[in-house]
């Protein structure tokens, strides 16, 4: 690759671009897989840059979730739910509807998804599938996020925040260059820390409440070859945090009762990423590798009747160990008018999880008991089961490999104005399920049986499913002064699996066939009773998109309009009965069609935006069960609409004391929300509106912010279980102050 030697340093001060720039010392490194800036390609995009990160206070996924039309990211549960929805779909557990891409990495587990911004340089979210070119659980787009490199400022960062949750913030980062000015180094760490918002009535203390700490270390080096672009970035997360805030509703007063529940609920995590990127710039064609070790490790506890009551518990704990290794050629020559890239992706997962149930003895009597003695009664009136333990649990075990390969291609021709894109993706998928469950229990039934009986019962096994698509990708854009138009068809895809957490539910009915069997008595039929039940089929969507992009001067403005089709649509539901446990099934057809807006208008020293997105989502067919089909419903948790509606104001004044003086408000409005699949309860929209202001001088900068001035009430999260009613509460207003203050030595 040529050396240039220009004075030029704009990366942290609004280049959107992938280049890596450093005075003296020029390399361009274009996107590693979309062949130009997001603002060029024909697709949905929305970034921001270093500036607009800070300006914003965007501090992780779901704050960058209020900019970006039509994506919706709550907060409710704890960091391990991580629920997102983007174009009406998404999934509250297992596979993400959204792909997460870090410094050229795919983020494997979406458990890993929510975590404290560190020195993030640019955000790009790609609505719609990206299937073609990053394969798995992209179906309704990308997160690619870039983190700064020491080749692109050297220095050193210092900053804390406090606010009135309370919770507090510190990070530190330094950023350093050897003398050949070949090679960066950089190290970074992050603690914070929530007092909770929510008050747990049983006990008193704050439910909510936590830690997190993040570290990264990155090398950054450039052989002297001038050929060689090799980075590599390592990264760790802890998390130890409560939560689930879930308040029970009393449908006979409808009246929302507070967070009262009497066992633990906590989760922690632990994750370490190390991401190797290795770029070579050949005289044609131009070459990457990126290979990745992933580990995830997490503990979650639930009083998972979230009551006062001592029903049932669940722990789960999971350890998943993940390689990935891609292979990507592009041409080189960008003024060629056929450009294309190729690539070999592949990875291999292995998950251990270990989710024990352990039923108390309210559980015992009204979930076991009471369905078990029911049939009884029939036939002996007087008579009944009995069970002398006042707990115990049933031990759920769990392994599950997952390996995956795909090549993909992708072509595109420019034809004097006119843009031509070409891509197909083939996508292969194999994961296995080996599954132990063990439970004791001591019983007897009066009639028969003087004394208690141990009742050992076990459910082992193994299933397995394998998956091969095609995702192919082909648009046309015709680009004319200051903008383009395009129209594009793409084809994305999410991973099928397996339903862990049904288990339970099938020990429960196994457990009282075994007894009603024991004593002489046939069992009714169950609703779930294999671990084939269980499998979930992977979910495709299609998605026909028409837009624009103009910009000029001080104004610009990017408009789609989308339809897509979805086969197989995951809906997580809760199973028919006593419902202890939650699973994912696959819901026929679907259909989502939508409008979405970015407008930008930036006069003098002023900064207008709009972004909106409207999105009517509906099952096509959904037949839930023999008499019920939620046929033309809503899909639910997704808003019908987002928007974002934003000023800020620049005061340059240049004097001994400041720089400049900011202020900015934003105002976001989320949609209608259905909650369930009938459509019969709903959130009505609502707005959060926020506020900031800001004070820079040289290297510090101060900022006062507040979010939910009107402190709005509203609902992020509803959900049944055991046939009862829960709600999760939005954050309260909340007002803080963030200090900054670095020193470069560029």
């Amino acid at each position: 690759m040529k050396l240039l030697s220009l004075i030029l340093l704009q990366i942290l001060s609004g280049n959107p671009s992938d280049t890596i720039i450093d005075i003296g010392l020029v390399t361009v490194s274009a996107s590693i897989k979309n062949s130009g800036e997001t603002d060029e390609l024909a697709l949905a995009s929305s970034s921001f840059n270093i500036k607009e990160i800070e300006s914003k206070n965007l501090n992780s996924v779901k704050d960058a979730s209020i900019s970006v039309p039509n994506f919706y990211q709550p907060k409710y549960g704890s960091r391990i739910t991580s629920s997102i929805y983007i174009r009406g779909f998404g999934s509250r557990i297992d596979q993400p509807a959204m792909g997460l891409v870090i410094d050229n990495v795919p983020i494997m587990n979406k458990n890993a998804f929510d975590f404290d911004f560190l020195d993030i340089r640019r955000i790009a979210v790609l609505r719609g599938p990206q299937g073609t070119l990053y394969g798995r659980n992209s179906n309704g787009g990308v997160m690619d996020i870039h983190t700064i490199s020491p080749l692109a400022w050297q220095g050193t960062k210092i900053s804390v925040g406090f606010d009135s949750e309370p919770a507090y913030n510190a990070q530190i980062s330094h950023y350093g260059i050897s003398k050949t000015k070949r090679l960066g180094y950089a190290i970074s760490a992050q603690f914070t820390h929530h007092d909770g918002f929510f008050t747990n009535t049983y006990n008193g203390a704050k439910c909510d409440a936590g830690n997190s700490f993040a570290a990264r270390s990155k090398i950054h080096w450039l052989p002297k070859s001038g050929r060689w672009d090799i980075e590599n970035t390592l990264s760790g997360n802890v998390v130890d945090e409560g939560g689930y805030a879930y308040k029970r509703f009393d449908t006979e007063q409808n009246l929302l009762n507070p967070v009262r529940y009497n066992d633990t609920c906590h989760y922690s995590r632990i994750s370490i990423i190390d991401g190797l990127v290795a770029k070579y710039s050949g005289s044609n064609v131009d070459f990457a590798s990126v290979t990745s070790y992933q580990l995830l490790y997490d503990n979650m506890l639930l009083d998972n009747d979230f009551t006062a009551e001592s029903y049932f518990t669940l722990q789960q704990k999971q350890c998943e160990n993940a390689v990935t290794q891609e292979f990507i050629l592009k041409r080189h020559d960008k003024t060629k008018q056929w450009q294309w890239n190729t690539g070999l992706f592949s990875f291999v997962k292995q998950l251990n999880m270990d989710s024990p149930v352990t039923f108390k003895r309210d559980g015992i009597d009204n979930l076991i008991l009471n369905n078990a003695n029911a049939g009884i009664h029939s036939v002996f009136p007087t008579n009944e089961i009995q069970i002398a333990d006042s707990s115990f649990p049933i031990l759920c075990n769990f392994t599950i490999p997952t390996i995956g390969a795909a090549v993909f291609h992708e072509s595109r021709w420019n034809v004097g104005k006119w843009r031509f894109t070409a891509g197909l993706r083939v996508d292969f998928e194999h994961a296995e399920m080996d599954y132990d469950e063990q439970c004791d229990i001591h019983y007897r039934f009066d009639m028969t049986m003087s004394s208690f009986k141990n009742l050992h019962s076990n459910f082992t096994g193994k299933e397995k499913t394998t998956s091969l698509v095609a995702l192919p990708k082909v648009s046309a854009q015709y680009f004319f002064e200051h903008g383009s138009v395009y129209v594009s068809f793409a084809n994305g895809h999410k991973a099928g699996g397996f339903n862990t957490q049904i288990f339970s539910d099938i020990m429960q009915s196994v457990l009282m066939n075994q007894m009603i069997r024991d004593i002489g008595m046939t069992p009714k039929s169950n609703n779930v009773q294999t671990a084939r039940d269980t499998k979930y089929e992977p979910e495709t969507n299609y998605n026909f998109e028409i837009g624009e992009k103009y910009h000029h001067n001080s104004f610009s403005t990017a408009t789609t309009i989308f339809w897509i089709e979805g086969v197989n649509q995951q809906i997580t539901v809760m199973p028919e009965g006593s419902g202890i446990g939650r699973m994912m099934s696959n819901a026929g057809r679907t259909r989502s069609v939508g409008f979405e807006n970015s407008t930008r208008l930036t006069p003098n020293n002023w900064t207008f935006g709009i972004d909106a997105g409207v999105t009517d989502a509906r099952f096509r067919d959904y037949q839930y069960n023999d008499t019920t089909n939620y046929k033309g419903k809503h899909m639910p948790y997704a808003p019908t609409s987002t928007v974002s509606v934003s000023a800020k104001y620049m005061w340059d004044i240049q004097k001994k004391w400041v720089d400049n003086l900011s202020f900015a408000v934003q105002n976001q409005m989320i949609g209608k929300i259905y909650w369930n699949e009938s459509n019969s309860l709903s959130q009505p929209m609502y707005a959060l509106l926020s506020a900031n202001i800001g004070y820079h001088k040289e290297n510090l900068s101060i900022q006062l912010f507040v979010r939910n001035i009107a402190n709005t009430q509203y609902h992020t999260f509803y959900f049944k279980s055991i046939s009862r009613e829960f709600y999760s509460d939005g954050t309260p207003r909340t007002i803080g102050i963030n200090l900054k203050y670095s020193i470069s030595n560029s």
